[in-house]
């Protein structure tokens, strides 16, 4: 018979079944973390998407009450005719000598609201942007066959009624406003 001798186990090392269990659980942990990082990423994403179609709304909000609400008078240009996507205002020159055009069009194709050329715009992502102009009984003025406000009809405007629904990603934005006009229209 042959006696088999045990050897003795260095205290120091891991045995090939510990070193298992330690990268099981290492694993474990790891892909845990994984997943919550993925998680968490994803939320960050979908708050970004948020805030840029927010900001975005607030922007278009803050610029068109502003200029709007210097508004001396809705004029009608060859290149754009106040309709339900589209107006066009003089309002004072910043240098003060004269009145300057503003124009605001909607082109649904690209999802871009344009300000005066199709070089600036005031927000990109635009899924709607609709302007009902009043009268001064807060009436709306119908457009004509053509789809665009009558000239004889632009001196009656009192009011501009505003909407504007962003998207950036999932997420949406969505504003309605309205901006009284100081001047004569």
């Amino acid at each position: 018979m042959r006696a088999t001798v045990a050897q003795p186990r260095d205290a120091a090392g891991f045995s090939l079944v510990e070193l298992l269990v330690a990268v099981v659980v290492a694993g474990v942990v790891l892909t845990a973390g994984w997943a919550w990082c993925w998680s968490m990423s994803g939320s960050c994403a979908a708050a970004c998407d948020r805030l840029d179609a927010s900001s975005s709304v607030a922007f278009t909000r803050r610029l068109t009450s502003a200029e709007l609400g210097e508004c001396l008078g809705l004029v009608a240009t060859s290149s754009c005719r106040c309709s339900t996507t589209s107006i066009a205002f003089a309002v004072p020159a910043s240098d003060g000598a004269g009145t300057e055009l503003v124009t605001y069009v909607y082109d649904a194709g690209r999802r871009v609201l344009w300000r005066k050329s199709a070089s600036a715009h005031l927000a990109e992502g635009v899924d709607g942007f609709s302007i009902t102009c009043r009268d001064a009984q807060g009436r709306a003025l119908a457009c004509d066959a053509s789809g665009g406000l009558p000239v004889t009809a632009l001196p009656l405007v009192r009011r501009v009624d505003l909407g504007v629904t962003v998207r950036c990603g999932a997420e949406t934005a969505t504003a309605s406003w309205q901006v009284p006009l100081r001047g004569p229209s």
